[in-house]
Protein backbone atom coordinates (compact mmCIF):
# COMPACT_ATOMS: atom_id res chain seq x y z
CA UNK A 1 0.00 0.00 0.00
CA UNK A 2 3.49 1.96 -0.01
CA UNK A 3 3.02 2.28 -4.13
CA UNK A 4 1.59 5.18 -6.01
CA UNK A 5 -0.91 2.66 -7.73
CA UNK A 6 -3.66 4.79 -9.13
CA UNK A 7 -7.19 2.50 -10.36
CA UNK A 8 -9.40 4.42 -12.77
CA UNK A 9 -12.11 6.01 -10.63
CA UNK A 10 -16.13 4.95 -11.38
CA UNK A 11 -16.35 8.84 -12.88
CA UNK A 12 -13.83 10.88 -14.39
CA UNK A 13 -13.11 13.45 -11.17
CA UNK A 14 -13.95 16.62 -12.18
CA UNK A 15 -15.06 15.62 -15.99
CA UNK A 16 -17.01 19.18 -15.87
CA UNK A 17 -13.59 21.05 -15.78
CA UNK A 18 -12.10 22.99 -19.05
CA UNK A 19 -9.53 20.58 -20.38
CA UNK A 20 -6.06 22.18 -18.49
CA UNK A 21 -3.10 23.37 -20.96
CA UNK A 22 0.00 21.90 -21.90
CA UNK A 23 1.83 23.91 -19.26
CA UNK A 24 -0.89 22.85 -16.62
CA UNK A 25 0.61 21.93 -13.48
CA UNK A 26 -0.40 18.50 -12.19
CA UNK A 27 -1.08 17.59 -8.57
CA UNK A 28 2.13 15.81 -7.79
CA UNK A 29 3.93 18.98 -9.14
CA UNK A 30 1.94 21.13 -7.05
CA UNK A 31 2.74 18.33 -3.98
CA UNK A 32 6.38 18.65 -4.49
CA UNK A 33 6.97 22.23 -4.20
CA UNK A 34 4.88 22.33 -1.07
CA UNK A 35 7.03 19.39 0.28
CA UNK A 36 10.03 21.03 -0.69
CA UNK A 37 9.45 25.05 0.46
CA UNK A 38 6.74 24.60 3.05
CA UNK A 39 8.45 26.33 6.75
CA UNK A 40 6.56 24.07 8.56
CA UNK A 41 8.01 21.21 7.50
CA UNK A 42 11.88 22.90 7.79
CA UNK A 43 11.22 23.55 10.82
CA UNK A 44 10.39 19.96 11.43
CA UNK A 45 13.40 18.64 9.96
CA UNK A 46 15.97 21.57 11.90
CA UNK A 47 14.31 20.05 14.70
CA UNK A 48 15.27 16.47 13.37
CA UNK A 49 18.37 17.39 13.16
CA UNK A 50 18.82 19.04 16.21
CA UNK A 51 17.75 15.80 17.83
CA UNK A 52 20.17 13.98 16.43
CA UNK A 53 22.86 16.11 18.20
CA UNK A 54 21.69 14.38 21.43
CA UNK A 55 22.99 11.10 21.14
CA UNK A 56 26.89 12.84 20.23
CA UNK A 57 25.96 15.05 23.27
CA UNK A 58 24.57 11.87 25.87
CA UNK A 59 27.71 9.81 24.15
CA UNK A 60 30.10 11.93 25.75
CA UNK A 61 29.48 10.81 29.57
CA UNK A 62 31.48 7.75 28.41
CA UNK A 63 34.49 9.37 27.50
CA UNK A 64 37.89 10.83 28.45
CA UNK A 65 38.63 14.32 29.34
CA UNK A 66 40.87 16.42 28.94
CA UNK A 67 41.89 19.65 30.55
CA UNK A 68 45.12 22.08 29.82
CA UNK A 69 45.70 24.66 32.71
CA UNK A 70 48.51 28.02 32.74
CA UNK A 71 48.86 30.69 34.47
CA UNK A 72 51.65 32.77 34.49
CA UNK A 73 52.22 35.64 37.33
CA UNK A 74 54.45 39.11 37.54
CA UNK A 75 54.92 40.33 41.10
CA UNK A 76 57.29 42.70 42.63
CA UNK A 77 58.11 43.20 46.57
CA UNK A 78 59.72 46.06 47.89
CA UNK A 79 61.33 45.98 51.33
CA UNK A 80 63.08 48.04 53.90
CA UNK A 81 67.42 47.91 53.20
CA UNK A 82 69.49 46.50 53.78
CA UNK A 83 67.56 43.49 52.09
CA UNK A 84 66.87 43.53 48.51
CA UNK A 85 63.65 43.94 46.25
CA UNK A 86 62.36 40.95 44.91
CA UNK A 87 60.79 40.63 41.39
CA UNK A 88 59.18 36.98 40.73
CA UNK A 89 57.76 35.72 37.75
CA UNK A 90 55.77 31.96 38.16
CA UNK A 91 54.80 30.46 35.11
CA UNK A 92 53.14 27.19 35.20
CA UNK A 93 51.72 24.33 33.36
CA UNK A 94 49.37 21.91 33.86
CA UNK A 95 47.36 18.90 32.21
CA UNK A 96 44.98 16.43 33.77
CA UNK A 97 42.24 14.33 32.74
CA UNK A 98 39.74 11.68 33.63
CA UNK A 99 37.85 8.73 32.29
CA UNK A 100 34.86 7.74 33.90
CA UNK A 101 34.64 3.98 34.76
CA UNK A 102 31.14 3.85 36.29
CA UNK A 103 28.72 6.02 36.30
CA UNK A 104 25.43 4.00 37.39
CA UNK A 105 24.11 3.83 34.01
CA UNK A 106 23.67 7.57 33.33
CA UNK A 107 25.65 7.32 30.16
CA UNK A 108 24.09 4.33 28.69
CA UNK A 109 20.42 5.58 29.32
CA UNK A 110 20.88 8.95 28.02
CA UNK A 111 22.01 7.91 24.92
CA UNK A 112 19.02 5.65 24.73
CA UNK A 113 16.75 7.97 25.49
CA UNK A 114 17.91 10.51 22.96
CA UNK A 115 17.63 7.76 20.11
CA UNK A 116 14.00 7.35 21.18
CA UNK A 117 13.72 11.27 20.71
CA UNK A 118 14.60 11.53 17.65
CA UNK A 119 12.83 8.38 16.45
CA UNK A 120 9.99 10.24 17.97
CA UNK A 121 11.27 14.10 15.95
CA UNK A 122 11.43 11.55 12.58
CA UNK A 123 7.79 10.59 13.34
CA UNK A 124 6.80 14.04 13.73
CA UNK A 125 8.43 15.46 10.54
CA UNK A 126 6.36 12.95 8.56
CA UNK A 127 3.49 13.57 10.20
CA UNK A 128 4.19 17.64 9.76
CA UNK A 129 5.15 16.42 6.07
CA UNK A 130 2.06 14.43 5.56
CA UNK A 131 -0.25 17.32 7.36
CA UNK A 132 1.11 19.76 4.86
CA UNK A 133 1.02 17.24 1.86
CA UNK A 134 -3.30 17.32 2.52
CA UNK A 135 -3.02 20.90 2.93
CA UNK A 136 -1.98 21.22 -0.62
CA UNK A 137 -3.87 18.77 -1.93
CA UNK A 138 -7.11 20.11 -0.71
CA UNK A 139 -6.02 23.87 -1.78
CA UNK A 140 -5.61 22.32 -5.13
CA UNK A 141 -9.05 20.79 -5.06
CA UNK A 142 -10.42 23.86 -3.83
CA UNK A 143 -8.89 26.27 -6.27
CA UNK A 144 -10.29 23.61 -9.24
CA UNK A 145 -13.58 24.23 -7.93
CA UNK A 146 -14.22 27.74 -7.31
CA UNK A 147 -12.78 28.12 -10.86
CA UNK A 148 -15.23 25.79 -12.00
CA UNK A 149 -18.03 27.34 -9.77
CA UNK A 150 -17.18 30.98 -11.20
CA UNK A 151 -16.98 29.50 -14.96
CA UNK A 152 -20.76 28.36 -14.12
CA UNK A 153 -21.80 31.11 -12.59
CA UNK A 154 -20.51 33.21 -15.64
CA UNK A 155 -22.13 31.06 -18.12
CA UNK A 156 -25.34 31.23 -16.06
CA UNK A 157 -25.09 34.87 -16.53
CA UNK A 158 -24.53 34.71 -20.02
CA UNK A 159 -27.54 32.61 -20.76
CA UNK A 160 -29.89 35.35 -18.36
CA UNK A 161 -28.48 38.10 -20.41
CA UNK A 162 -29.57 36.26 -23.79
CA UNK A 163 -32.73 35.17 -21.99
CA UNK A 164 -33.31 39.35 -21.03
CA UNK A 165 -32.68 40.15 -24.49
CA UNK A 166 -35.27 37.98 -25.94
CA UNK A 167 -37.50 38.89 -23.13
CA UNK A 168 -37.56 42.53 -23.83
CA UNK A 169 -38.11 41.61 -27.28
CA UNK A 170 -40.93 39.57 -26.94
CA UNK A 171 -42.11 42.93 -24.72
CA UNK A 172 -41.80 44.40 -27.65
CA UNK A 173 -44.34 42.58 -29.32
CA UNK A 174 -46.53 42.58 -26.45
CA UNK A 175 -46.17 38.27 -26.36
CA UNK A 176 -44.96 38.97 -21.98
CA UNK A 177 -45.54 41.63 -19.96
CA UNK A 178 -43.32 43.91 -18.12
CA UNK A 179 -43.19 42.02 -15.08
CA UNK A 180 -41.50 39.42 -16.75
CA UNK A 181 -39.08 41.47 -18.08
CA UNK A 182 -38.31 42.70 -14.93
CA UNK A 183 -38.33 39.32 -13.51
CA UNK A 184 -35.46 38.58 -16.06
CA UNK A 185 -33.75 41.80 -14.63
CA UNK A 186 -33.58 40.83 -11.24
CA UNK A 187 -32.38 37.43 -12.59
CA UNK A 188 -29.52 39.17 -14.15
CA UNK A 189 -28.56 41.13 -11.16
CA UNK A 190 -28.98 38.10 -8.81
CA UNK A 191 -26.08 35.98 -10.99
CA UNK A 192 -24.06 39.20 -11.64
CA UNK A 193 -23.85 38.90 -7.90
CA UNK A 194 -23.56 34.91 -8.27
CA UNK A 195 -20.21 35.65 -10.45
CA UNK A 196 -18.42 38.79 -7.63
CA UNK A 197 -19.28 36.07 -5.09
CA UNK A 198 -17.74 33.24 -6.96
CA UNK A 199 -14.52 35.50 -8.17
CA UNK A 200 -14.18 35.95 -4.48
CA UNK A 201 -14.42 32.61 -3.51
CA UNK A 202 -11.09 31.92 -6.19
CA UNK A 203 -9.48 34.53 -5.09
CA UNK A 204 -9.71 33.08 -1.35
CA UNK A 205 -9.01 29.69 -2.38
CA UNK A 206 -5.74 31.13 -4.86
CA UNK A 207 -4.47 32.69 -1.51
CA UNK A 208 -5.16 29.69 0.58
CA UNK A 209 -2.47 28.14 -2.12
CA UNK A 210 -0.22 29.88 -1.65
CA UNK A 211 -0.18 30.04 2.18
CA UNK A 212 0.48 25.91 1.56
CA UNK A 213 2.43 25.58 -1.48
CA UNK A 214 4.29 29.48 -1.25
CA UNK A 215 3.10 30.98 -4.72
CA UNK A 216 -0.14 31.65 -6.52
CA UNK A 217 -1.51 29.09 -8.56
CA UNK A 218 -1.93 28.99 -12.37
CA UNK A 219 -3.34 26.81 -14.65
CA UNK A 220 -3.73 23.50 -12.81
CA UNK A 221 -4.44 19.87 -14.74
CA UNK A 222 -7.37 18.11 -13.31
CA UNK A 223 -7.03 14.61 -12.27
CA UNK A 224 -8.81 11.75 -14.21
CA UNK A 225 -8.05 8.96 -11.36
CA UNK A 226 -8.33 8.40 -7.65
CA UNK A 227 -5.31 7.27 -5.51
CA UNK A 228 -5.89 3.38 -4.32
CA UNK A 229 -8.00 2.99 -1.79
CA UNK A 230 -8.12 -0.38 0.03
CA UNK A 231 -11.00 -3.13 -0.02
CA UNK A 232 -12.37 -2.32 3.57
CA UNK A 233 -12.25 -0.23 6.12
CA UNK A 234 -11.06 -2.67 8.33
CA UNK A 235 -7.89 -3.05 5.57
CA UNK A 236 -7.72 0.80 6.31
CA UNK A 237 -7.65 1.04 9.92
CA UNK A 238 -5.16 -1.99 9.96
CA UNK A 239 -3.14 -0.27 7.69
CA UNK A 240 -3.17 3.18 9.69
CA UNK A 241 -2.52 1.27 13.01
CA UNK A 242 0.83 -0.21 11.25
CA UNK A 243 2.06 3.23 9.65
CA UNK A 244 0.58 5.99 11.30
CA UNK A 245 3.37 8.71 12.74
CA UNK A 246 1.19 9.89 15.49
CA UNK A 247 1.27 6.48 16.63
CA UNK A 248 5.27 6.22 15.96
CA UNK A 249 5.88 9.24 17.69
CA UNK A 250 3.85 8.59 20.96
CA UNK A 251 5.44 5.10 21.37
CA UNK A 252 8.91 7.18 20.89
CA UNK A 253 8.09 9.70 23.23
CA UNK A 254 7.16 6.54 26.27
CA UNK A 255 10.13 4.96 25.60
CA UNK A 256 12.01 7.90 26.00
CA UNK A 257 10.02 8.94 29.36
CA UNK A 258 10.96 5.11 30.30
CA UNK A 259 14.60 5.91 29.56
CA UNK A 260 14.28 8.97 31.58
CA UNK A 261 13.71 7.29 34.69
CA UNK A 262 16.59 5.27 34.62
CA UNK A 263 18.80 7.92 34.20
CA UNK A 264 17.72 9.61 37.25
CA UNK A 265 18.13 6.62 39.23
CA UNK A 266 21.37 6.88 38.38
CA UNK A 267 21.71 9.56 40.91
CA UNK A 268 21.58 6.86 43.70
CA UNK A 269 24.14 4.62 42.73
CA UNK A 270 28.08 5.37 42.99
CA UNK A 271 30.20 6.60 40.57
CA UNK A 272 33.83 5.48 39.79
CA UNK A 273 36.39 7.65 37.74
CA UNK A 274 40.36 7.14 37.19
CA UNK A 275 42.30 11.01 36.58
CA UNK A 276 45.62 11.75 36.07
CA UNK A 277 47.71 15.20 36.49
CA UNK A 278 50.84 16.33 34.87
CA UNK A 279 51.51 19.88 36.58
CA UNK A 280 54.99 21.84 35.63
CA UNK A 281 56.22 25.66 37.11
CA UNK A 282 59.00 27.78 36.60
CA UNK A 283 59.50 30.28 39.02
CA UNK A 284 62.31 32.53 38.23
CA UNK A 285 63.25 35.24 41.16
CA UNK A 286 64.95 38.18 40.93
CA UNK A 287 67.15 39.71 44.57
CA UNK A 288 69.20 43.07 43.64
CA UNK A 289 71.77 41.41 41.04
CA UNK A 290 70.98 37.58 41.85
CA UNK A 291 68.74 35.76 40.52
CA UNK A 292 67.65 31.95 41.76
CA UNK A 293 64.87 29.41 39.61
CA UNK A 294 62.69 27.16 41.45
CA UNK A 295 61.15 24.55 39.25
CA UNK A 296 58.93 21.47 39.75
CA UNK A 297 57.63 18.70 37.51
CA UNK A 298 54.39 17.03 39.41
CA UNK A 299 52.05 13.54 37.88
CA UNK A 300 49.66 12.23 40.12
CA UNK A 301 47.25 9.24 39.18
CA UNK A 302 43.78 8.94 41.56
CA UNK A 303 40.89 7.24 41.48
CA UNK A 304 37.79 8.44 42.79
CA UNK A 305 34.71 7.30 44.27
CA UNK A 306 31.37 8.96 45.01
CA UNK A 307 28.54 7.02 46.73
CA UNK A 308 25.38 9.14 47.36
CA UNK A 309 24.42 8.66 51.57
CA UNK A 310 21.59 10.87 51.76
CA UNK A 311 19.93 13.43 49.46
CA UNK A 312 16.94 14.28 50.88
CA UNK A 313 14.67 12.77 49.35
CA UNK A 314 14.76 14.73 46.31
CA UNK A 315 15.94 12.09 43.74
CA UNK A 316 13.27 9.48 44.85
CA UNK A 317 10.49 12.21 44.15
CA UNK A 318 12.21 12.88 40.76
CA UNK A 319 12.14 9.33 40.07
CA UNK A 320 8.34 9.05 41.19
CA UNK A 321 8.04 12.48 38.91
CA UNK A 322 9.41 10.35 35.94
CA UNK A 323 7.14 7.59 36.33
CA UNK A 324 4.29 9.60 36.41
CA UNK A 325 5.31 11.38 33.19
CA UNK A 326 5.90 8.01 31.85
CA UNK A 327 2.33 7.20 32.69
CA UNK A 328 0.87 9.96 31.00
CA UNK A 329 3.15 8.94 27.81
CA UNK A 330 2.01 5.69 28.03
CA UNK A 331 -1.89 7.03 27.49
CA UNK A 332 -1.62 9.69 25.07
CA UNK A 333 0.27 6.51 23.09
CA UNK A 334 -3.31 4.95 23.24
CA UNK A 335 -5.08 8.20 22.78
CA UNK A 336 -2.91 8.03 19.27
CA UNK A 337 -4.39 4.86 18.49
CA UNK A 338 -8.05 5.75 19.12
CA UNK A 339 -7.59 8.89 17.36
CA UNK A 340 -6.12 7.13 14.32
CA UNK A 341 -9.09 4.65 14.39
CA UNK A 342 -11.35 7.61 14.51
CA UNK A 343 -9.84 9.26 11.87
CA UNK A 344 -9.25 6.15 9.49
CA UNK A 345 -13.15 5.16 9.80
CA UNK A 346 -14.73 9.04 9.50
CA UNK A 347 -12.52 9.27 6.53
CA UNK A 348 -13.71 5.87 4.93
CA UNK A 349 -17.60 6.89 5.85
CA UNK A 350 -16.59 10.81 3.94
CA UNK A 351 -15.46 9.03 1.15
CA UNK A 352 -17.92 6.37 0.48
CA UNK A 353 -20.94 9.09 1.09
CA UNK A 354 -19.05 11.21 -1.49
CA UNK A 355 -18.85 8.56 -4.10
CA UNK A 356 -22.43 8.03 -3.66
CA UNK A 357 -22.88 11.98 -3.63
CA UNK A 358 -21.03 12.02 -7.20
CA UNK A 359 -24.01 9.38 -9.02
CA UNK A 360 -26.86 11.39 -7.41
CA UNK A 361 -25.07 14.18 -8.92
CA UNK A 362 -25.18 13.51 -12.16
CA UNK A 363 -28.80 12.00 -11.84
CA UNK A 364 -29.32 15.32 -10.70
CA UNK A 365 -27.27 17.59 -13.47
CA UNK A 366 -28.93 15.72 -15.68
CA UNK A 367 -32.36 15.60 -14.82
CA UNK A 368 -32.37 19.37 -14.38
CA UNK A 369 -30.49 20.28 -17.63
CA UNK A 370 -33.74 18.37 -19.23
CA UNK A 371 -36.29 20.47 -17.47
CA UNK A 372 -34.81 23.22 -17.88
CA UNK A 373 -34.55 22.36 -22.31
CA UNK A 374 -38.26 21.18 -22.18
CA UNK A 375 -39.72 24.78 -19.93
CA UNK A 376 -37.37 27.09 -22.35
CA UNK A 377 -39.53 25.26 -25.50
CA UNK A 378 -42.63 25.41 -23.47
CA UNK A 379 -41.84 29.37 -23.33
CA UNK A 380 -41.69 29.84 -26.58
CA UNK A 381 -45.33 28.27 -27.02
CA UNK A 382 -47.05 30.38 -24.32
CA UNK A 383 -47.34 27.41 -21.90
CA UNK A 384 -44.81 28.75 -19.26
CA UNK A 385 -44.24 31.70 -17.92
CA UNK A 386 -40.79 33.46 -17.70
CA UNK A 387 -40.38 33.14 -13.89
CA UNK A 388 -40.22 29.02 -14.64
CA UNK A 389 -37.65 29.33 -17.24
CA UNK A 390 -35.70 31.70 -14.32
CA UNK A 391 -36.50 29.10 -12.05
CA UNK A 392 -35.43 25.90 -13.74
CA UNK A 393 -32.03 27.89 -14.90
CA UNK A 394 -31.34 28.17 -11.16
CA UNK A 395 -32.00 24.59 -10.14
CA UNK A 396 -29.70 23.86 -13.18
CA UNK A 397 -26.77 26.07 -11.67
CA UNK A 398 -27.02 24.52 -8.38
CA UNK A 399 -27.45 20.94 -9.50
CA UNK A 400 -23.92 21.57 -11.61
CA UNK A 401 -22.34 23.48 -8.45
CA UNK A 402 -23.27 20.38 -6.28
CA UNK A 403 -21.91 17.94 -8.16
CA UNK A 404 -18.31 20.13 -8.61
CA UNK A 405 -18.49 20.16 -4.91
CA UNK A 406 -19.58 16.65 -4.77
CA UNK A 407 -16.21 15.85 -6.71
CA UNK A 408 -14.25 17.82 -5.23
CA UNK A 409 -15.38 16.25 -1.77
CA UNK A 410 -14.74 12.94 -3.33
CA UNK A 411 -10.98 13.48 -4.44
CA UNK A 412 -10.40 15.19 -0.80
CA UNK A 413 -11.79 12.62 0.84
CA UNK A 414 -9.51 9.93 -0.71
CA UNK A 415 -6.56 11.74 0.12
CA UNK A 416 -7.69 12.48 3.73
CA UNK A 417 -8.36 8.70 4.17
CA UNK A 418 -4.68 7.93 3.03
CA UNK A 419 -3.38 10.38 5.31
CA UNK A 420 -5.62 9.10 7.79
CA UNK A 421 -3.59 5.94 6.80
CA UNK A 422 -0.19 7.34 7.60
CA UNK A 423 0.54 7.05 3.67
CA UNK A 424 0.62 10.46 2.01
CA UNK A 425 3.80 10.83 2.43
CA UNK A 426 6.34 12.47 -0.23
CA UNK A 427 7.43 8.99 -1.79
CA UNK A 428 3.40 8.48 -2.49
CA UNK A 429 3.43 11.12 -5.09
CA UNK A 430 7.38 9.92 -6.21
CA UNK A 431 9.01 12.69 -4.61
CA UNK A 432 12.37 12.17 -3.22
CA UNK A 433 12.46 12.77 0.44
CA UNK A 434 14.55 15.16 1.67
CA UNK A 435 15.13 13.61 5.38
CA UNK A 436 14.89 9.42 5.02
CA UNK A 437 16.45 6.35 3.55
CA UNK A 438 16.54 8.09 0.78
CA UNK A 439 16.98 12.02 1.46
CA UNK A 440 19.95 12.68 -0.46
CA UNK A 441 22.66 14.19 1.69
CA UNK A 442 20.55 14.35 4.79
CA UNK A 443 19.92 10.72 5.84
CA UNK A 444 18.26 10.08 9.45
CA UNK A 445 17.39 6.54 9.03
CA UNK A 446 13.38 6.07 9.99
CA UNK A 447 12.93 4.12 12.75
CA UNK A 448 16.27 2.87 13.55
CA UNK A 449 17.89 3.48 16.81
CA UNK A 450 20.11 6.67 15.41
CA UNK A 451 20.95 7.68 11.62
CA UNK A 452 24.15 9.67 11.43
CA UNK A 453 23.36 12.95 10.07
CA UNK A 454 25.91 13.85 7.54
CA UNK A 455 25.45 17.29 6.52
CA UNK A 456 23.80 19.15 9.43
CA UNK A 457 22.47 22.03 6.49
CA UNK A 458 21.32 19.08 3.84
CA UNK A 459 17.55 20.16 5.42
CA UNK A 460 18.22 23.81 4.34
CA UNK A 461 19.21 22.86 0.41
CA UNK A 462 15.68 23.68 -0.91
CA UNK A 463 15.14 27.46 0.70
CA UNK A 464 12.00 27.77 1.35
CA UNK A 465 10.00 30.47 -0.28
CA UNK A 466 7.60 33.22 1.72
Amino acid sequence: MRGTGMMRATIHAFALLAAGSALAESLPEVVEDAYLFNPTIDAARANLLAQGEGVAIANAGRLPTVNLTSQYQLSRVWVPDPFDDATTAPLSLGINGSIPLYDGGRTANNVSQARANIDSAYAQLSLQEQTTILNAVSAYFDVLRDKEVRDLTVESLRLLVEELKASEARFEVGEVTITDVAQTKAGVAAANFDVIQADGNLRSSAEGFRAIVGRLPGALDAPEFLPEIPASAKAAEDIGLAYHPSIRAARSAERAAVYNIRVINADKLPTVQFGSSLNGQINDTTEGFSSRRNNQLTAALNLTLNAPIYQGGQVDSRIRQAQHVANQRRADYHAAVREVQRTVNIAWQSFATARGAIEAGKEQVLAAKLAFDGIREELLVGSRATIDVLDAEQALLNARVSLVNSVRQLNVAAYTLISAMGLLDAEFFGIEPVVGNKGGIANVEPLSPYGVVKNPEAAWRFPWRP
